[in-house]
């Protein structure tokens, strides 16, 4: 599946040499080969990320190769590094919070993932939409307390008083501030995401994996530990709300929905390996056989 996926993103270059220019900043980046390339190396490093998360009581060692594999065959979110860099980052941020559990000196691993998503916020302020998701993880995960709530407050402020500290003492390192000023600008502008024809498609794709991995968990005691089942629950949480997210801030739907493809990776591993079964064969052959629609409905649309 690995070599497969890297077949694809070869064959990409060839069949759309010129992609959508990336913008971050105001500077735009344009869609050419190194950054193709770099954008790969990016989610090369999310799928072995994806590989040292725990979810279940065993490995599922075809993880990184799934989630490539889905990568791979949206040929048309192939020459954006502004995508694939903050994928990269999103789900250091996940790893980060995933490591606050209910034990004594929590305090500290939740402010270092509040501080480290505070800091994302000025990098790119869509990270904004997080904080929320992250919060709710907490109440999932029983970290509730003052002391707790309080670690919150001052991670995610701590990013926010030492920039703005520096340029006030510094007026010449103003320029800090120029994403999260040219980020903000329509963030908060909602409305109905067009239902394109590869939207409705990798929609129906993710609803696919979605749906029967949530029957799945709740009529299974797979995993059985309180933390992975806690994990993995918050996966899908995170997905689902990406999800509605995405299709009320058009402007940011492939964004969104880059973020949230570990999650689907997560899901099908989680679905295709639990109760393998000939129905669950015949469903994974014809899920994969579906995903190269996705590749045929971006070059359709090119």
């Amino acid at each position: 599946m690995i070599c497969s996926s890297l077949a694809v993103w070869v064959l990409g270059l060839f069949l759309l040499p010129a992609g959508e220019a990336a913008e971050w900043s105001g500077i735009s980046l344009d869609a050419t080969l190194p950054l193709r390339l770099a954008s790969l190396l990016c989610y090369a490093a999310i799928a072995l990320m994806m590989g040292m998360i725990r979810l279940l009581e065993r490995r599922i060692l075809w993880l990184p190769g799934i989630y490539l594999w889905m990568v791979a065959l949206s040929l048309s979110m192939h020459g954006n590094i502004m995508w694939a860099l903050s994928s990269l980052y999103c789900l250091l941020l996940v790893i980060m919070m995933l490591r606050c559990q209910p034990v004594a000196g929590v305090q500290e691993s939740v402010f270092a993932a509040f501080a480290l998503l505070g800091f994302g916020i000025f990098l790119l302020p869509q990270y904004i939409f997080l904080v929320p998701l992250f919060v709710v993880y907490m109440f999932m995960a029983h970290i509730n307390g003052i002391k707790s709530f309080m670690a919150l407050l001052l991670g995610l402020a701590t990013p926010f008083w030492l920039i703005y500290g520096t340029v006030y003492v510094f007026p010449d390192a103003a320029f800090l501030l120029a994403p999260l000023t040219a980020g903000l600008q329509g963030l908060l502008d909602f409305s109905l995401s067009q239902p394109l024809p590869l939207r409705l498609l990798l929609l129906f794709l993710e609803l696919g994996v979605l749906l029967p991995s949530m029957a799945l968990f709740v009529g299974s005691s797979v995993p059985g530990k309180p933390l992975l089942r806690r994990r993995l629950a918050f996966v899908m949480t995170a997905d689902v709300y990406l999800m509605l997210l995405s299709w009320f801030s058009p402007a940011n739907f492939e964004l969104f929905y880059l973020w949230r493809v570990p999650a689907v990776a997560i899901m099908a591993s989680y679905l295709f390996s639990v109760k393998v079964t000939k129905i669950s064969n015949i469903y994974f052959l014809f899920y994969n056989i579906l995903w190269f629609s996705v590749a045929a409905v971006s070059l359709w649309l090119r």
